[in-house]
């Protein structure tokens, strides 16, 4: 069970870590674990530092109040552009080079090792490029023909 506690905003905009019996916490960051495919659980609340405070194993059984404060933090903290099209995949030197549309817009990109391209559950995939940036691709089903040529030959 979680212990008990309370998120709110204060005036700058920065999201506040109240807890009973221990001193408020300023500028809270919010991040999701492991699995993405189940995003309302395994939430991490860490300081400003990135130390972790707490760990929600579940926000479902949160008041709506709290659950929708995260919701919102987890969304707006969240940056993963989803691929659309696949214009093309250059593999070359040991690494591939990506151009895409995604719901953002075109990108470029640059993946090193055939790891950074994960398969998940529901089909969709996760691919981070050698910046660190996570890009989450439609199942191949989903692709078009062009792009789908393009990328099964690497997956």
């Amino acid at each position: 069970m979680t212990e008990p506690f309370e998120l709110s905003c204060d005036e700058q905009g920065r999201l506040v870590l109240k807890r009973p019996g221990k001193d408020d916490v300023v500028d809270v960051r919010l991040r999701r674990a492991f699995p993405w495919s189940r995003p309302g659980t395994f939430v991490s609340v860490r300081d400003s530092e990135g130390k972790e405070l707490m760990l929600l194993e579940d926000t479902e059984p949160l008041d709506v109040g709290r659950r929708t404060t995260i919701e919102q933090w987890l969304a707006g903290a969240s940056f993963v552009p989803r691929i659309v099209a696949v214009e093309d995949v250059d593999v070359r030197f040991g690494y591939q080079q990506w151009k895409v549309r995604t719901d953002r817009g075109p990108a470029e990109f640059r993946v090193q090792e055939r790891e950074d391209i994960r398969f998940l559950p529901d089909g969709r995939f996760r691919i981070k490029d050698a910046d660190g940036t996570v890009y989450e691709m439609v199942s191949l089903d989903q692709l078009d023909e062009p792009s789908r040529r393009a990328v099964e030959a690497l997956i």
